[in-house]
């Protein structure tokens, strides 16, 4: 064999072992990322339900803040859900409006007198009434 054929082919196994490396470093790097990203929204998943089926309020006994929440005729429950969010009294508008849905219940309009140290099924019975029940008592007849 001559040099420039040694040479050649020594050139090409290594250009081949580099790009064997490369390939495997993106492969990890890849399987790292999605790792990462199904961590995160597990983390993120665990959080959100807890928030749905759980106790979860803003603040403790100690630091709790009143305040009084106006809810008008014609607010969504997404509006009423942000608003809440941006007062401090609920984690998160995006559960809170899940947890009504799921619920099957109505906001009613009016002003409330809220703490932030109140979960969100304190918050529901004073600000919600049942469908079921908002069904029935149009089904009744009048004295």
């Amino acid at each position: 064999m001559s040099k420039k054929k040694r040479k050649s082919q020594a050139g090409r196994y290594v250009i081949s072992m580099s790009n064997g490396i490369v390939r495997l470093f993106i492969d990890l790097l890849f399987y790292v990322i999605v790792a990462y990203a199904i961590y995160k929204l597990s983390i993120y998943a665990k959080s959100f339900s807890y928030q749905l089926f759980g106790s979860v309020q803003v603040d403790d006994y100690d630091h709790a803040v009143e305040k009084d929440i106006l809810i008008e005729l014609g607010d969504s429950t997404r509006d009423v859900g942000k608003r809440l969010e941006r007062d401090g009294i609920i984690v998160n508008e995006l559960s809170f409006y899940i947890k009504v849905k799921i619920n099957k219940l109505n906001i009613m309009p009016g002003t409330y007198k809220l703490r932030t140290d109140m979960n969100y099924d304190e918050i529901l019975n004073i600000i919600a009434v049942s469908t079921e029940k908002l069904e029935e008592e149009e089904e009744l007849p009048d004295e």
